[in-house]
């Protein structure tokens, strides 16, 4: 297994130096293709996809449990990878599994022999390849793989697999499920669960988030319950309220954001009643907004910067920050009073929806202004409209208070 080995450690060290940073939150699917299901020494096995997460992990599993990780970007996977199958490689049983994080979300199994495989289509005369042809790893997928659901309510789920399905939960007092391949998911209790969707060795992993059951209101009992209002206070009604700030008129684009973020104590005034919306942002600035924002924790993983002394005002956040992997510091330092640019910040706000199962769905634009590192997280937050042309958006500048509240509310309104 060495050659495996060295070329895993090689693929890992190089999506390192380039994603430098973990992904997380729910994924709301991980698919691969063409996966069969033997291959012999010397093989290609090509490794292709599509998921939704910015990064995930990837692990193969040799005969004897080993486990070789990897970390893949969304491109890598969209792109696809090879691996071959050296001859020193173990003949068994192999497994790819998939996920993001320590969650696994599919598993895929393959056996590795000492002939090489014929993966020839098999023609319609019933003729064709030889051992393995047309078998391919099953695909389990779910649509949809993410659910919220209300306590007492009910939300289908159809399964694509090439077999009937069987169904298990981690936590049965949350949620119920019924069938097999078009599946009832009931909510039980509020609290979140997994079930995964299973095909012979082969399965998809369904995320269910269960609330509590909105009230029903019966706008003609309001009515008949409440007086009448008069004229004078219909009109002090439809003022709109005041800004949270006395100097956000010349940011018309952001005054909803911060005035929403002002409300929710994540943005605060520079002590006068005003914002300063054009100022520039820290890094330790926005790093305390996001934390503040999204109630981020500590994690008890150690982390720590040569820069960022405890008894600073912002250590605690910054430390959140990394322990949840949100954000990396540069040869043991943080640059806590550095300026922090558009791209970075974009950087930052597209961890943190993966990490909170804040579903971006539309595809990415395209963007040759960023720089390599944050061009994927920038043209995909412009293309779900976090970045937009009302901010005046650009990568390399440093971002102002007021596109920081702008962005941050962008991805906070999704939760």
């Amino acid at each position: 297994m060495k050659k495996i080995t060295a070329l895993i450690l090689t693929l890992i060290l190089a999506l390192t130096m380039v994603f430098g940073f973990a992904g997380g939150a729910q994924a709301a699917y991980i698919e691969l293709a063409e996966i069969y299901t033997s291959y012999g020494l010397g093989q290609t096995i090509f490794v292709q996809g599509s998921t939704d997460l910015a990064l995930l992990m990837l692990y193969i599993i040799t005969p004897d449990g080993s486990a070789l990780p990897m970390t893949v970007s969304r491109a890598e996977l969209l792109e696809g990878m090879e691996f071959r199958v050296g001859e020193d490689w173990d003949l068994g049983e192999y497994i790819i599994r998939i996920g993001y994080g320590s969650e696994i979300v599919n598993e895929y199994h393959f056996e590795v022999v000492q002939e090489p495989v014929d993966h020839t289509p098999e023609r319609p005369d019933g003729n064709g390849g030889g051992r393995g042809t047309n078998n391919i790893v099953t695909n389990v997928t779910l649509s949809p793989a993410r659910l919220e659901i209300e306590v007492g309510k009910s939300a289908q789920v159809t399964v694509t697999a090439a077999s009937d399905v069987r169904w298990e939960t981690d936590n049965g007092d949350i949620i119920s499920i019924s069938g097999t391949n078009e599946a009832t998911v009931t909510g039980i209790k509020t609290g979140t669960a997994v079930a995964w969707a299973y095909s012979g060795n082969n399965y998809a992993t369904l995320s269910v988030k269960v609330v509590p059951p909105k009230k029903e209101e019966n706008p003609a009992d309001e009515e008949s319950d409440q007086p009448e209002k008069k004229d004078d206070e219909k009109k002090e009604e439809d003022k709109p309220a005041p800004d949270a700030f006395t100097d956000l008129n010349g940011v018309d684009w952001a005054k909803e954001s911060i005035n929403a973020l002002a409300e929710a104590g994540v943005v605060n005034g520079t002590g006068d009643g005003t914002f300063a919306p054009s100022n520039n942002v820290t890094r330790a600035e926005f790093v305390k907004m996001i934390v503040t924002a999204f109630g981020f924790e500590h994690t008890g993983t150690p982390a720590g910067f040569d820069d960022v002394a405890g008894d600073e005002w912002y250590a605690d956040t910054v430390y959140i920050a990394a322990e949840n992997g949100i954000v990396n510091g540069y040869d043991g330092k943080f640059s806590p009073l550095d300026n922090i640019s558009c791209q970075d910040a974009a950087l930052i706000l597209q961890r943190v929806a993966d990490m909170k199962s804040i579903a971006l769905t539309e595809p990415p634009v395209e963007e040759t202004a960023a720089a390599e590192y944050a061009r994927e997280a920038v043209a995909l937050l412009k293309g779900n409209g976090v970045i937009d042309g009302a901010m005046s958006f650009s990568a390399a500048a440093n971002a102002t208070r007021a596109q920081s509240a702008y962005m941050i509310y962008n991805i906070y309104k999704m939760r």
